[in-house]
C-alpha cells in the first residue's frame, strides 16, 4: 500500500508491506515447531520501482542472509552476549565463528555429516580429533 512519510512517521517510506510467514523451525533435521506470523516493514521504493513481486524478492533476499548468518551466529553461537569488548579478540572470535559455519556447511551434505550447526558444534566439542587431525595433516 503506498503511503506518506508524514503518515507514518517514517521519513522516506513510500510502502508498507504485510508479509504472512510460516516458520518451520528445525532441530536434527525434524521440524520441532511451526509458527505463522504477521510483520510488516516499511520501504522507500515508491509502487512504480517496485511491485509486489519483486518486494517479495527483497524479503526473501533478507532472510537467506538472516537464516545463513546472523541467525546462526544469534542464536546458536549466542554473538549478541559475547561480552568481549576488546577489538581484536571479538574480531578472531568472529572469525572462529565463521569458520565454524563454514565447515559445517562443507560436511553437512556428506554422509554422516551433521544437518544443523547446534549437532555440529556438539560433535565438534565430543570428539575433536578429527577436527584436529584435518588442520595437522599436510596439505595435498
Amino acid at each position: 500500500m503506498a503511503v506518506t512519510p508524514q503518515t507514518l512517521g517514517l521519513a522516506g517510506a513510500a510502502q508498507v508491506l504485510r508479509v504472512d510467514r510460516k516458520v518451520d523451525h528445525v532441530r536434527g533435521g525434524q521440524v520441532v515447531k511451526h509458527t505463522e506470523e504477521t510483520v510488516y516493514a516499511a520501504t522507500s521504493f515508491w509502487t512504480d520501482e517496485a511491485g509486489p513481486a519483486p518486494l517479495l524478492a527483497l524479503v526473501r533476499s533478507h532472510w537467506k542472509i538472516e537464516n545463513g548468518q546472523h541467525h546462526r551466529r544469534d542464536r546458536t553461537q549466542d554473538e549478541d552476549r559475547c561480552p568481549v569488548a576488546e577489538t581484536n579478540t571479538a574480531r578472531v572470535l568472529s572469525l572462529f565463528r565463521s569458520l565454524t559455519i563454514f565447515l559445517h556447511e562443507q560436511q553437512r551434505y556428506k554422509r554422516g555429516g551433521k544437518k544443523s550447526l547446534p549437532d555440529y558444534e556438539l560433535h565438534i566439542c565430543r570428539h575433536p580429533g578429527g577436527l584436529i587431525r584435518r588442520f595437522m595433516s599436510p596439505p595435498a
